[in-house]
């Protein structure tokens, strides 16, 4: 019996190659005369074409695809493909995951919940049974789709609180290379809006050989920008400005003195609304009557959960871009999943909420549930250097890799 059964196997493949091997041999574009719509009720339904150079890569009504026969998916499962009718692009459901070209897919969601609750990479590996390399990629992944959903879900809404602006100071492959973190949160909500980062230069006391080592990387790497900080409150300003209400147009922040330049920069734009500028002092008591509690929360929050800023850490990140991507993972942490008020007597809802973006707190599972492409982002402009990992790699020299991939994000 077992014989036979192996033979009428081995039948019904030899049989179902017979009937499939004219259709392998057709030419492509008799393949699609013979494709079928797929625009079935329940099922799924590509929204767009995902080729960026396709005129129809943004959501069209008049969008033709076909189905395009089916593929092996892992070697094991089989995947309906589908065909552009305009630029001939061939995708299948896959291509609109998170997951996409992802050889561990199950460890994304993971990932993001560590590097949240203030593991870092290596430890995160541990945890995991994977390589840490393997958490960077998955990391810098997580740190692109969470620039996009934070973007897509406050692109053209109205603030309608005012703003509360301020950095901390934190550093990046050593401490020769300190930076600046600029953020932007609601007075009312604790809505971070928007982050910038800013390259500075070592400051402080310092023996005679650290100040020969400054010397000696300046000149190999160069001498960060003096005025960084106020182009970088400028850059975290701009894209928030205009979308402010005529009855919260008041920014409060410390004394910094870079902060009353960058707002001078910005009064000579066009389309730039006249804002009060109220500075308290940096000295205050950091409680929650201080202005600046919404940030003074974000900054404990991120020298609390990231591994990355604690002090005297080991856990420091090596460059630049990866401080950017977990800002990004932070940010969407912190107004989307988090609640607004760990105590339990206080209702639980998250930042997002309060600020009246987003109805419910979401979770992670439903953050990485489609994938979102930068086209039609509307992302600012040192957000774009973010993404596609343009930042400027002091002292990691050839480490740093540009994102330049052209199907997998």
């Amino acid at each position: 019996l077992q014989d036979a059964a192996y033979s009428i196997r081995g039948f019904v493949r030899a049989t179902v190659q017979l009937v499939m091997a004219p259709l392998r041999l057709w030419p492509r574009g008799m393949r699609k005369s013979v494709a079928t719509p797929s625009r079935r009720p329940g099922g799924f339904q590509p929204p767009h074409c995902p080729n960026p150079a396709c005129d129809f890569h943004h959501p069209r009504g008049d969008w033709h695809f076909v189905r395009n026969g089916k593929k092996l998916h892992r070697g094991r499962l089989l995947r309906q493909t589908y065909l552009c009718r305009h630029c001939g692009r061939s995708f299948s459901a896959t291509t609109f995951a998170t997951t996409y070209w992802l050889r561990h897919p199950q460890l994304l969601r993971p990932i993001a919940t560590l590097v949240t609750e203030g593991a870092g990479l290596r430890q995160t590996a541990r945890v995991l049974r994977t390589s840490h390399t393997t958490v960077m990629r998955h990391l810098a992944r997580l740190g692109r789709h969470c620039l996009l959903t934070h973007r897509r879900l406050i692109a053209d809404r109205p603030i309608p609180e005012a703003l509360v602006f301020d950095g901390f100071e934190s550093f990046a492959h050593s401490q020769f290379f300190p930076f600046h973190a600029n953020l932007a949160a609601g007075s009312t909500s604790w809505f971070i809006y928007h982050f910038t980062l800013s390259p500075l230069r070592r400051k402080g006391a310092m023996t005679r050989g650290q100040k020969r080592k400054r010397a000696r990387l300046e000149q190999l790497h160069g001498r960060p920008n003096p005025k960084a900080v106020e182009e970088g409150i400028a850059a975290l300003l701009r894209p928030l400005l205009p979308y402010l209400a005529s009855s919260a147009r008041t920014l409060h922040s410390d004394d910094h003195p870079a902060y009353p330049r960058a707002l001078k920069r910005l009064k000579q734009q066009q389309a730039m609304p006249a804002c009060q500028h109220m500075a308290t002092s940096s000295k205050a008591r950091r409680t929650q009557k201080n202005p600046l509690f919404p940030v003074n929360l974000a900054d404990l929050l991120l020298r609390h959960g990231s591994a990355n800023h604690r002090r005297e850490t080991i856990a420091f990140s090596k460059c630049l871009q990866g401080v950017a991507d977990r800002m990004a993972v932070f940010t969407v942490w912190r107004n989307y999943v988090k609640k607004r008020r760990e105590k339990a007597s206080w209702p639980t809802e998250t930042a997002a909420m309060c600020a009246g973006v987003i109805d419910r707190a979401l979770s992670w599972r439903e953050i990485l549930k489609r994938r979102l492409f930068p086209a039609g982002a509307d992302l600012p402009l040192e957000w774009m250097r973010y993404y596609y990992r343009r930042m400027e790699a002091t002292g990691s020299g050839w480490k740093q890799t540009e994102h330049c991939l052209r199907y997998a994000f």
